[in-house]
């Protein structure tokens, strides 16, 4: 009886340790220092994600507005890459402002905003089965293609990052040179809204209660181009290799 006791602990003990945790940091700016480039949705996207990865069991960070900084997020990728493992999965999620290679998170008295290289380079330091990145955020494909415009740096060193560690499963909402929408009716960005959408199962394409990298990319594509009338055209930036994982079961 004592060996079976000690057999069955044992085995508890080595699923514990082994087992799988998601670790996402979800953030969204509505609200800018100053009132000029003040957004609608933003923080409620950032929200109604987090509130879906929390329900999921995800161990979240929800950023929001003034608290949705560079500092603030930097910061917390780091503790997330002291205690995860190889068996964790990590979800980044930006909704808000964005310009080639910069993601506008909340700046105060000329504070700095979030460049691509400076995330992925935090990320990769991340032991993580994989790493995926929903931006919600105009040129936001310039985290795949490079473009850059006039009075901007393009820094690639993201590439050299990804290239090197081809964990990551990029979600964009638009191409390097279009803008990304939300609707007051909807009350919601189209890429986010469509996104939590997919997620809960609208982009389950075989019925197996599992939604892939695949799956949801093909959902979000058709469904943003149909209300955005053909404005803006999401982006998968991955592995072949990753399209069938797993981002969430329903």
């Amino acid at each position: 009886m004592k060996q079976t006791i000690f057999l069955v602990l044992f085995c508890c003990l080595a699923l514990t340790a082994s087992a799988q945790k998601t670790y996402a940091i979800i953030t969204g700016v509505s609200n800018y220092e100053g009132e000029v480039n003040d957004l609608h949705q933003s923080s409620k996207d950032a929200k109604n994600l987090s509130a879906l990865y929390k329900a999921k069991g995800a161990q979240v960070s929800l950023f929001t507005s003034r608290y949705a900084n560079r500092d603030n997020i930097l910061e917390t990728i780091r503790k997330i890459a002291k205690v995860s493992t190889s068996n964790d999965h990590i979800v980044f999620s930006y909704s808000g402002h964005g310009m080639p290679n910069v993601l506008c998170t909340y700046t105060e008295n000329d504070s700095p905003m979030l460049t691509y290289s400076e995330l992925f380079a935090e990320l990769d330091k991340c032991k993580a089965k994989d790493i995926v990145c929903y931006v919600d955020a105009c040129f936001s494909g310039s985290a795949s293609s490079g473009l850059h415009q006039k009075g901007f740096k393009f820094d690639d060193s993201w590439r050299t990052v990804m290239k090197n560690n081809p964990r990551y499963i990029l979600l964009l909402s638009s191409r390097a040179d279009e803008t990304s929408m939300e609707s007051p009716l909807v009350g919601a960005g189209f890429f986010t809204r469509a996104l939590i959408k997919g997620l809960r199962g609208k982009s389950d394409s075989n019925a197996d209660r599992k939604v892939t990298a695949i799956e949801l990319f093909n959902y979000l594509y058709k469904d943003i181009l149909i209300h955005s009338g053909q404005r803006q055209h999401p982006q998968l930036v991955t592995s072949s290799r990753l399209h069938d994982t797993v981002l969430m079961s329903w």
